[in-house]
């Protein structure tokens, strides 16, 4: 019977072997069954790695080599020979069909799909696909900004105003920039043509706001109301509210602020007065009390029950409301945006790439087997998907057909992933999935675990194993304790406890690994405050040189950073070597930083236009101080010679004899020859020169081969252009988590290991609800997430998303240290508060150092060979 394989594969456990493995085993059932078996990856690096595994497997079969996996054929019947015979006959095939070999990444599987029926779902012939949305959005912007429409200026007013008013910048391009970014989520994808065709009403659009202020108004005039009357009763009856317990801070101070619509949620004073009437007022007698408790029992505790009531029955649509309000002119700039990347597409006739997996989920919906999917069905027999944990929902409805189709025909599939490892969740990945949805949805499934670790040595893994069960309950422990009784919660919680159940691994044959664990104070250095991350740096720099004696080359080591934050606080180092080290960033550079880009780009600049005044100084800068650094002329008189025209003694002269040429060649032609005549030794920029002319070349390719087209293209995109990594042997990389995932490395480094476990209080994402006071008008509405959601309609959505991003950032530490091989070190700050659990660094603390300091080893555990004190902080060893 046909099966659906899941393996739930940890760090390191080998799962492109199980996938390699599993494709050969159908492949060899006939010689051309190879092209009837489609394996789906997430990037193109992967994609080009299983293709290599594919037929370095498979040369190592057709010549015989005993190996595992030729072993286990024998198992299963191949005959030694008969199995040579076979895999030299599909060995041979694959080479000269290898356009046949389907291994791709699964944004290119779907843009095939959409390619070939194209016409049946209505897209135009011939569309490109955008993968630079951030561009398509600016642009978008900037052609909003001069559109002659009153009701969008005015929405771009009120934006920056509302924007103004809490303090912040009002420039409104950059926050517009931001807000747009919610337009390619997959969350948002579901509701958006519904939302167009809403916004596209624009004789509606100004009413929702309207009626959502006006609900607000007549919930504080009711309220306002009732404390206006409640003051005006206490002047009247000869009272001040001095007269009254805790003055203008007690039950009267409630009234206050009711009457200036301040605050409208009962204070606990209120909340004791209503049910306490000496409460009100002093306990030492004067000669009117009497009169006091008259007029609190018989007036105002009445209007206090009323304002308590009314609060209690109308609060929570209230604060509700005032919630969605703060998005009501963000929203406006949302639809102008969303009707303004619709033009976008149909003027530049293309797809955005978020736009692939919706169009199709939107195409295949409702139906099992649509008509879309029977070629397709038809062709592949077997699927195999790596990285299923990042599979988006939209992406696992498209290809569930598929699954479901190869099993009826009597086709086995399989998935192998890691919830553990879902670090994508931002590009819509759904760790759920992996988790519990797919074994539910495919009674037909059976999982599998890979147990053992090939990658790291035993201490590496046992420290592993033991941190993160023991940090993975911790933290559901913690949420537990921190959400209320919701439904959904619960179960939500459960499962995050289970992404976890298979953390503990076998360890391999290799013995031998350390960890290294540095908490690090923040204290007072001769009167100037000194920050752990100052402390870092420099424990950071011994590290190295310690690492150096040692004898480990610079190409076994990567430091990891959360973000590029972080990689600025270490440019300072990548600017100088330390001991034969260098440290070199994948961030701390774009193309356009490098000063013989610079020299190029601006040479061509100047060939396009030679009055700019601007760009002749700026070119002349550049050459003289990264070319031509060894000449005496001061460099202010060189900028006069630039401005006043002067210029030919400033260059070589085999330019200004080749410029007019220059003007008319293709500007890889023209770039090819300015390298010549600029550079008195091209060699010393050697890839650098390189990287940009092949850049170039496929610009020409592709675009233009115009100077003019490619400057505009520069502009747009080519700034952006990140230089390639190093790999020269006395290069450290410094580069992301998320960079690093799929990566080993003999030496981990993580130098500021502190980032929040939950989203910072004033950079929260946006949350897309069904369930807001718009509906009328607007199937979705955006929230911002924070913590004034808890005591809202939308507390479930806001407890979600807290768990979500909990375990995106425990998993994003997972990814951290699975990728060391033989040595990890890890720096981190000393927390100040011990029972704290907002940082990484908390979960640390509390997960292992605590648990270690009080508890002796387990043999099952890596054990603290030392603990030291030092001056900033304390480090501990695992060994």
């Amino acid at each position: 019977m046909a099966q659906l394989l899941i393996y739930r594969a940890s760090a390191g456990s080998g799962k492109t072997h199980i996938l390699v493995t599993r494709y050969i085993q159908w492949a060899l059932r006939y010689p051309d069954a190879f092209k009837h078996i489609l394996a789906v990856t997430f990037t193109n690096r992967a994609t080009q790695e299983m293709k290599q595994r594919i037929l370095a497997y498979l040369h190592s079969l057709s010549i015989g080599e005993e190996t595992t996996l030729r072993e286990m054929l024998r198992q299963t019947g191949w005959a030694p020979a008969q199995l040579q015979l076979r895999s030299k006959e599909i060995l041979s095939m694959m080479v000269h069909q290898y356009g046949d070999l389907s291994v791709v990444t699964i944004d290119g599987f779907f843009h095939k799909i959409l390619q070939s029926f194209a016409q049946s779902l209505g897209l135009p012939h011939h569309f490109a696909i955008e993968m630079d949305e951030p561009l398509a959005l600016k642009e978008t912007i900037e052609e909003l900004s001069i559109l002659d429409e009153p009701l969008l200026q005015q929405w771009m007013v009120d934006f920056a105003l509302t924007k103004l008013l809490v303090g912040k910048n009002w420039h409104v391009k950059s926050h517009i920039q931001e807000l747009g970014k919610a337009l390619f989520d997959e969350s948002f994808k579901l509701h958006e043509k519904a939302l167009l065709t809403a916004f596209q009403q624009k004789e509606e659009c100004p009413h929702f706001a309207l009626a959502t202020q006006a609900s607000l108004c007549s919930f504080e005039q009711r309220m306002q109301k009732i404390g206006q009357t409640a003051l005006n009763i206490v002047q009247q009856e000869g009272l001040t509210p001095k007269d009254f317990t805790y003055g203008t801070k007690g039950v009267i101070g409630y009234f206050l602020k009711l009457a200036s619509k301040k605050d409208l949620k009962p204070t606990k004073l209120a909340a004791i007065g209503n049910n306490d009437l000496t409460s009100w007022y002093h306990k030492q007698k004067t000669n009117k009390s009497a009169h006091i408790a008259k007029v609190v029992e018989t007036l105002l505790h009445p209007l206090l029950m009323q304002a308590m009531n009314l609060y209690e029955k109308e609060g929570l649509a209230y604060r509700t409301t005032i919630v969605g309000n703060r998005f009501t002119y963000a929203f406006g700039m949302i639809g102008a945006l969303l009707i303004g990347l619709e033009r976008y597409r149909f003027k530049n006739n293309l797809l955005f790439m978020s736009d692939i997996a919706a169009l199709l989920y939107q195409a295949i919906q409702g139906s099992d087997t649509p008509y879309l999917y029977e070629k397709i069905g038809n062709q592949f027999h077997h699927f195999l998907i790596d990285e299923f944990q990042d599979l988006s929902l939209f992406q696992w409805m498209n290809i569930k057909p598929l699954l479901r189709n190869s099993l009826a025909q009597g086709y086995t599939s399989l998935l192998v992933g890691d919830v553990k490892q879902s670090i994508y969740r931002w590009r819509g990945s759904n760790w759920k999935l992996l988790n519990h949805q797919v074994e539910a949805e495919f009674k037909e499934s059976t999982i599998y675990g890979l147990t053992t670790n090939r990658r790291s040595q035993e201490a590496i893994i046992l420290f592993n194993n033991h941190f993160f069960k023991k940090a993975a309950n911790q933290l559901v422990d913690y949420l537990e304790s921190t959400f209320p009784s919701i439904d959904p919660l619960s179960y939500d919680l459960a499962q995050m406890r289970r992404a976890y159940d298979d953390v503990a691994q076998q360890t391999n044959a290799t013995k031998g690994g350390y960890v290294e664990l540095f908490l690090l104070r923040s204290d007072q250095t001769e009167g100037y405050p000194t920050s752990w991350k100052a402390h870092a740096q420099k424990t950071f720099i011994a590290l190295l040189e310690r690492l150096q004696q040692e004898g480990i080359p610079a190409k076994d080591i990567v430091v990891l950073i959360r973000n590029n934050s972080e990689a600025a606080l270490l440019t300072h180092l990548c600017n100088h070597t330390i001991g034969s080290y260098k440290l070199v960033s994948d961030h701390a550079h774009s193309l356009w930083s490098h000063i013989a880009i610079k020299v190029l780009i601006h040479a061509l600049y100047y060939l396009n236009n030679e009055d700019d005044l601007i760009n002749k100084v700026s070119w002349i800068q550049a050459y003289w101080h990264g070319i031509d650094n060894h000449s005496g002329n001061g460099h202010h008189d060189r900028y006069y010679q630039a401005v006043d025209g002067d210029m030919q003694k400033l260059l070589p002269h085999s330019f200004w004899a080749q410029k007019d040429f220059l003007k008319n060649v293709s500007v890889y032609t023209c770039v090819h020859l300015l390298i010549a005549c600029l550079f008195k030794s091209p060699h010393d920029f050697g890839d650098v020169l390189a990287f940009f002319q092949s850049i170039v070349l496929n610009f020409c390719l592709t675009e233009s081969s115009s100077i003019e087209a490619f400057l505009v293209w520069w502009e747009k995109r080519g700034r952006a252009i990140q230089l390639p990594a190093s790999h020269h042997e006395n290069v450290i990389r410094v580069m992301t988590i998320h960079q690093s995932k799929g990566l080993a490395f003999k030496v981990v480094i993580m130098p500021f290991c502190n980032w929040g476990l939950d989203h910072p209080p004033q950079n929260g994402p946006i949350l897309w609800s069904l369930y807001h006071p718009q509906h009328r008008y607007f199937p979705i509405w955006p929230i911002g997430y924070g913590a004034d959601l808890k005591e809202t309609h939308y507390a479930k959505d806001y407890y979600l998303e807290q768990l979500q991003i909990h375990l995106d950032n425990l998993n994003l530490l997972y990814v951290a240290f699975t990728r060391a091989e033989a040595q990890l070190y890890v720096m981190a700050p000393l927390p100040e508060k011990t029972e704290g659990m907002a940082t990484i660094a908390d979960l640390l603390y509390q997960s292992l150092v605590k648990q270690k300091i009080d508890r002796p080893c387990e043999e099952t555990l890596p054990c603290i060979a030392d603990m030291q004190e030092t001056a900033v902080g304390t480090k501990f060893c695992f060994r």
